[in-house]
């Protein structure tokens, strides 16, 4: 049988095979179709397809000397140049072991002798089919891998840049409560813009950790954080908002108001549960009517559960999709990304964000988080 030659435009297979007349009946089979090369044993075999890792499939016989079909695939498997061509056996071999044996060695397919053309030709495409898309996932994941790269670089730079005006500002913060000519009013203020500036500045060092948490490669960090001291703070910085929009806030704690000596500690990282409870309550203070109330309330126990909750309703247009991604309605500058980010955040660190909107009851927003240092006796008894 006479070789083709190498193409770009048909597909290469390789059959092996040391009886030449299988050779014959196999090449006539597909060469009408594809560029088809042949190998008389499984050494011959391995050189070519190491000479070739494009091959784009091999059709392999079992029993051969020396080196048999299922060893050749093995060997082929193990090498990082071959390992993702596909191989199918053809065999006269045809027990449940002998095939479980072919797949077990990393073959996809199986055919018996003698061949059936139309089988062989149907196999054969649906395999280089599968073996394209296969190759078109690499080359996309090697693009995005080199994106990836990339945007980190970009990001490097950015924060690099962004970090040096922050710092201005945070000097100039500090220099101007060390005069010593302030109200106390002012210096709370003063000191809720150094807060903010820490966090801005957190933001920028974070960047691609939302990126990372939704591929799952985030690295997560937990310890014990006094959510209650963080509520405490994200409403003092969101004092503005809310009385811009004459929202009143008010914060409770399994059902009382907190006093200065409580706290309310669960798992997890500062940075994911200080930004989900910030951007939930300000969410909530920008939907809710002017003169109402925000209520946030924490409830101990595992889970733990962040309640925010507003007189304002979600709009129809947007309620089914309203924790997705760019998702926002009625807000000029709005990105959609708040609510987005908290309950991705919240998913990363175990819990989750259920959410419900009517104009009866108004919105609420509920994040459980799982809590598991909590001692049985203290957990809710709704869990």
């Amino acid at each position: 049988m006479t070789q083709s030659n190498w193409q770009e435009t048909r597909e290469t297979i390789l059959i092996v095979d040391d009886v030449s007349e299988n050779l014959e009946v196999l090449g006539r089979i597909l060469a009408p179709d594809y560029d088809v090369r042949v190998a008389q044993n499984g050494h011959e075999t391995l050189k070519i397809a190491q000479e070739h890792p494009e091959l784009d499939l091999i059709l392999l016989d079992v029993m051969m000397p020396e080196m048999g079909g299922f060893e050749t695939c093995s060997l082929l498997k193990s090498d990082s140049l071959t390992r993702e061509i596909p191989v199918i056996f053809v065999t006269s071999r045809n027990t449940a072991i002998d095939e479980a044996r072919g797949f077990d060695v990393g073959g996809v397919d199986y055919l018996t002798k003698p061949i059936n053309p139309s089988i062989v030709r149907s196999r054969v495409r649906t395999h280089l089919e599968l073996s394209s898309a296969n190759r078109r996932l690499r080359m996309q994941n090697k693009a995005l891998q080199e994106n990836v790269h990339l945007l980190e670089q970009i990001q490097q730079i950015a924060r690099h840049d962004l970090k040096a005006p922050l710092s201005i500002f945070m000097g100039a913060s500090d220099l101007l409560e060390q005069d010593g000519n302030l109200t106390p009013r002012q210096l709370q203020f003063l000191r809720v813009l150094d807060r903010s500036a820490m966090k801005m500045l957190n933001m920028i060092d974070r960047t691609l950790d939302l990126y990372k948490m939704e591929r799952g490669l985030y690295q997560l960090h937990p310890n014990l954080v006094d959510i209650l001291n963080l509520a405490h703070l994200a409403l003092l910085e969101l004092e503005s908002l809310s009385r811009k929009k004459a929202v009143g806030c008010v914060m409770s704690l399994d059902g009382r108001v907190p006093d200065q000596a409580d706290t309310a500690l669960v798992q997890g990282e500062t940075y994911l549960l200080a930004t989900i409870v910030s951007n939930l309550a300000k969410n909530a203070i920008e939907a809710s009517p002017e003169g109402g109330t925000v209520c946030l309330a924490l409830e101990t126990g595992n889970p733990f559960r962040i309640i925010i909750s507003n007189q304002g309703t979600i709009p129809p247009e947007i309620l089914p999709r309203f924790l997705e991604r760019y998702v926002t309605f009625g807000k000029p500058n709005g990105t959609g990304l708040g609510g987005y980010s908290a309950r991705l955040m919240a998913r990363t660190l175990g819990g989750d964000i259920k959410y419900h909107s009517a104009p009866e009851s108004g919105t609420v927003l509920t994040v459980s988080l799982p809590n598991p240092a909590m001692p049985p006796s203290l957990q809710s008894s709704s869990d």
